[in-house]
């Protein structure tokens, strides 16, 4: 079986799966599968090609032509997590305050999604990280949240990883952030945030469908499964 053969078995042609604590996304459009899973037993993190600002820009008007309606972005506009020379990974919250994201690809594919109700997930009342994203579109791309804790670091089984801050959401009260690698990686993450003037480490999880322990793909940290 090939490494891509391998990918789409667990995932299908896509994912576009937005973690919630309720409500549905509604998916408005649908794009190719892409991405090989690597064997490495600990990826570093994505070498991603830097996307010159033509690339960057033909992705954007793209994105925006394609995210309409109800589900165009509201003031904030569209908040880049990712992108390549081949296209990039956009986030958003509609002017009704529901979570979008969405991709646009190098030759003109694009697919957007969106939580049914607003707010989705809720802000909680205690500091977490927050799932929103996990998805491959210009690598293995994980979105997440953070409430009420500032982040300071990502490790893979002690390895740093980029992190990225995409912006933040709801009313200011969740910066979002995000982080890549290669191809389709198993386990879980540490996070490192500040809160006050204590430090702790949180346990993001990658994704969450595979089985445990899969050989076939890279992996970090524990098992989710």
């Amino acid at each position: 079986m090939t490494r891509r053969t391998a990918v789409a078995a667990v995932m299908g042609c896509v994912v576009l799966a937005a973690a919630s604590c309720a409500g549905p996304e509604r998916p408005t459009a649908t794009a190719d599968g892409k991405g090989a899973a690597s064997t490495s037993a600990s990826p570093a993190p994505s070498a991603t090609a830097t996307p010159t600002v033509d690339a960057g820009a033909a992705a954007r008007e793209r994105m925006t032509a394609a995210a309409t309606g109800r589900d165009a972005p509201g003031p904030e506009g569209l908040l880049v997590a990712a992108e390549s020379t081949g296209g990039a990974l956009f986030v958003w919250e509609s002017s009704d305050g529901r979570f979008c994201h969405g991709t646009a690809t190098g030759v003109g594919v694009t697919s957007v999604a969106c939580f049914t109700r607003p707010h989705t997930p809720p802000v909680g009342k205690e500091p977490r990280l927050v799932p929103l994203v996990r998805m491959m579109a210009t690598g293995w791309n994980v979105v997440f949240g953070a409430e009420h804790e500032t982040v300071e670091s990502v490790t893979c089984d002690g390895v740093p990883v980029r992190v990225k801050g995409v912006g933040v959401m709801a009313d200011g009260r969740r910066s979002v952030h995000a982080v890549e690698f290669p191809d389709l990686t198993l386990g879980t993450v540490s996070v490192r945030v500040r809160r006050g003037s204590r430090v702790v480490t949180e346990t993001l999880a990658l994704e969450t469908f595979a089985k445990k322990d899969d050989a076939r793909f890279a992996s970090c940290g524990e098992p989710t499964s």
